[in-house]
């Protein structure tokens, strides 16, 4: 057999080579250019995976994208780069969305108050579409236009298709808020609801306080429906008032509120010195004060302030030398008062420390008033303490002794106090200048001795008044004039009455006079019947 040349054996290797190379290059080309498409398109919202992208069955399951490059939203329309992993190779490629279907969507009608706008969004019931849509007025509602209007909204997705939808919308005749100044008149409900002659008041418009900044909800019923409106109350009108030229005393400071005239405003107002006034030194002076009200509001005021030096000390009166029988409280400051040139909240003090009133004997006892001034006046008294032979008891054993034969349980109370009233007249005999210990030592005497000043006769129908079971008290003249007196006061039936059992020379009898006739009498006789009544806590009509 012939054996081929060398020549030949090349020829052949080149040809094998050359179709190696062919072959290479031809699965390099299908590998770049066939296992991966260049792009995939799709329409939004379609879900996408990475085997969409592959051209070969082979490669589907082992299609991924590859970490880190691929992101995309097909609920977004546009071109997306992707890079799909393929084994060892990663394959450039795109993702196009697309968004060709219009949305769907449905709306229902609104109300709204006088000039509230509505959102768009709050007429959808439904709505449908693959992208993001956004929703616009076709023409803007009139809102300041009561009654019900057509209203179209046009809803526009990503991709640019547009669907248009049209209902109403019913604008109510109510301003949902107003605002008026703090202190004018009160609203009525045509300042709210203008336009609504069916609407019913909610909210009692008497609730507002004028004077009281503040937001107040009123609300109302139209079509069963409630609509609330805002009354915002301001406060923006500062407090108004004058300056007063005061003339007074030093050490005696006065309010700020004190030093102004005219005070006007719709609010409470807080007033305030500027400036230490210096009530404590006297001379003459501007001060200036500032006025606040509720709602902020300043304005400031300048008053002018002469003050005197107070050189004058208080004056104690209604003092007296006081007897007690042993045992027996002492009231030290009952009938006495103080005054004082100044000082008009002035109090005394009673040194009584030196008085033992189970010890007979006479003593001391000091009245001190001291004004805002420092200045002071002091005024003695003497206390008389005398020893009592006998005791409370001993007075109301002689009462039941004596009412048992004057008085029954079948008298009425105005005939038991008569009776009373008759047997003190006509059976305790008037002697003038009694001695004055107590009511105790006064009922005794004209119980036992019958006989006794005016003071005695008030006692003695006093301790019968009352262990005949009568609410009763003593009065004593004041202020006193040319002398003392006492009588009483009885509750007879439920009614005050005044009770003089001391029958004047002319015959005049003073039972169950009320205090009109005691007045006049009064008046006519010297005061005879005066007396101050903030001392006792009865009034007698």
């Amino acid at each position: 057999m012939r054996r081929p040349s060398r020549a030949s054996i090349v020829s052949v290797i080149v040809t094998i080579a050359v179709i190696l190379l062919v072959v290479m290059a031809l699965n390099i080309y299908i590998d770049k250019e066939k296992r991966v498409f260049k792009e995939c398109t799709v329409e939004a919202g379609t879900p996408v995976s990475a085997s969409d992208f592959v051209r070969f069955k082979k490669d589907k399951k082992s299609a991924a994208f590859k970490y880190g490059t691929s992101s995309y939203d097909t609920c977004v329309p546009g071109e997306y780069p992707i890079t799909i992993q393929l084994g060892d190779h990663a394959y450039d490629s795109k993702l196009i969305v697309y968004d060709t279907v219009p949305p769907q969507f449905s709306i229902s009608p609104k109300t709204t108050m006088y000039g509230v706008p509505i959102d768009t969004e709050d007429f959808i019931v439904t709505m449908n579409d693959q992208t993001a849509c956004t929703l616009e007025y076709e023409r803007m509602p009139d809102y300041e236009r009561v009654g019900v209007q057509d209203v179209t909204l046009k809803c526009k997705d990503l991709g640019g298709n547009i669907t248009t939808s049209t209902t109403q919308i019913r604008v109510i005749g109510i301003y949902p808020e107003i605002t008026l100044e703090a202190g004018s008149k009160k609203p009525e409900i045509s300042t709210f609801a203008f336009g609504e002659k069916d609407a019913s008041l909610l909210t009692p418009l008497s609730s507002i306080k004028m004077d009281e900044p503040g937001d107040y909800t009123i609300s109302f019923s139209v079509d069963g429906v409630r609509y609330d409106s805002v009354l915002h109350l301001l406060d923006t009108t500062p407090p108004r008032a004058q300056g007063i030229t005061y003339e007074g005393f030093a050490c005696y400071p006065r309010t700020a509120e004190e030093l102004v005239d005219g005070l006007t405003d719709a609010t409470p107002v807080t007033a305030e010195f500027v400036d230490d006034p210096k009530f404590d030194e006297p001379g003459e002076r501007d001060v200036q004060i500032r006025l606040t009200d509720q709602g902020g509001n300043s304005e400031i005021v300048t008053s002018h302030i002469v003050l005197t030096a107070d050189e004058e000390a208080p004056v104690i009166s209604g003092t007296r030398d006081i007897s007690v029988i042993t045992g027996e409280s002492i009231a030290y400051k009952d009938h006495v008062s103080v005054t004082d040139n100044a000082d008009e909240d002035i109090t005394f003090t009673v040194d009584n420390s030196e008085v033992d009133i189970s010890t007979e004997g006479e003593y001391s006892v000091t009245y001190t008033a001291t004004d805002k001034a420092g200045n002071t006046t002091e005024v003695k008294i003497k206390v008389t303490v005398v020893y009592r032979p006998y005791t409370e008891d001993d007075v109301w054993a002689l009462c039941d002794e004596l009412l048992a034969e004057i008085i029954n349980d079948n008298m009425t109370e105005r005939q038991k106090v008569e009776a009373i009233f008759n047997w003190v007249d006509w059976s305790v005999t008037y002697k003038s200048h009694g001695t004055k210990v107590s009511w105790i030592q006064g009922a005794y005497d004209g119980l036992k001795y019958h006989s006794g000043d005016c003071f005695t006769i008030a006692a003695t129908a006093y301790a019968l008044y009352t262990r005949a079971g009568f609410e009763t008290f003593i009065i004593e003249r004041y202020p006193i004039t040319y002398a003392q007196h006492f009588w009483n006061a009885v509750k007879v039936d439920g009614v005050w009455y005044h009770c003089d059992s001391l029958t004047k020379e002319d015959g005049t009898r003073f039972f169950m006079w009320n205090s009109k006739q005691m007045r006049e009498y009064a008046d006519s006789h010297r005061g005879y019947f005066y007396y101050d009544e903030s001392r006792y806590e009865v009034k007698i009509p």
